[in-house]
């Protein structure tokens, strides 16, 4: 349960720093303006609302291992291209596959934790939902204390890294 309330972290981490400050990367880093940069957050926003509708469709064609670890996988190299490449127009189709990417991680997670030997439904779902909503107090200020040290675009790097220990993690998934 503990490995799955971290992944569960490390997802919503991620998600929450896309909803809190994906808007000022573009505005800030890469001058955007103000009026068209809210559109990073409704095209991350539509994205993952359009992949959790179609993820249970996908959940009962594939593996959710492997929904799981393409998922981050896919939001890790977006994540990591839109911050390399520095443009406004790919940044807001990196932020597309970004959304796409993390949509299944909290259904995939809290279905794994109902499967966990030894605990009620009940407990998982209350323990995994405790340690990962935490991702969503802790990510965004993180982000921030990152940022006023190196850049935005730096700490917004930790999208990347978050991603990436979703995909490591999730062959370790019931």
């Amino acid at each position: 349960l503990l490995l799955i309330g971290l992944l569960i972290f490390a997802g919503m981490m991620a998600e929450g720093v896309m909803y809190d400050w994906c808007v000022l990367y573009l505005s800030q880093e890469l001058g955007m303006p103000q009026a068209q940069a809210g559109l990073g957050f409704a095209v991350f926003s539509l994205a993952m609302a359009l992949a959790r509708f179609g993820g249970d469709s996908l959940r009962a064609r594939y593996d959710e291992r492997s929904l799981l670890r393409a998922g981050a996988l896919l939001s890790a190299v977006a994540m990591a291209l839109l911050l390399l490449l520095r443009h406004p127009g790919f940044a807001l189709v990196g932020y597309l596959f970004v959304g796409i990417g993390l949509a299944l991680v909290v259904p995939i997670l809290f279905t794994a934790a109902t499967r966990v030997p030894g605990t009620s439904r009940a407990a998982s779902i209350a323990a995994v939902s405790s340690v990962g909503y935490a991702g969503f107090l802790v990510g965004p200020p993180l982000i921030g204390f990152v940022a006023h040290a190196t850049s935005l675009s730096v700490a917004m790097g930790l999208v990347v890294v978050a991603a990436s220990v979703l995909a490591w993690g999730a062959r370790r998934t019931a």
